[in-house]
């Protein structure tokens, strides 16, 4: 079995995580990254533009291409309901902890 080689780019990610304030906002960036892909990669794989994924969700051309960049931070529950509804998909939301959870008695 080969050892992964970490690129320059782990060894900084690893160094920087170690910060709180880092951590937080770096999961906070994955997070809308990981929308916004999620909808581009379904959308695309449908076969859809941007402008069809719009006309069903009733809204702009230019609306889904600001839901789908990756800055993007508008993201409504709402909207996203429709957009899954559009793209035939379910939206599923989860909350994972973050830290170990003690058992009630």
């Amino acid at each position: 079995m080969s050892k992964k080689i970490k690129t320059n780019y782990d060894v900084w990610r690893e160094e920087n995580m170690k910060d709180p304030e880092f951590r937080r906002l770096y999961k906070e960036e994955e997070a809308k990254f990981s929308v916004s892909q999620k909808i581009r990669r379904l959308r695309e794989k449908l076969g859809m533009t941007q402008q069809s994924l719009a006309k069903k969700v009733k809204t702009t051309q230019s609306a889904i291409a600001r839901i789908e960049s990756t800055d993007y931070e508008g993201h409504s529950l709402s909207k996203l309901e429709e957009i899954a509804k559009a793209l035939g998909a379910a939206l599923v939301i989860d909350f994972i902890p973050t830290r170990k959870i003690k058992k009630s008695a």
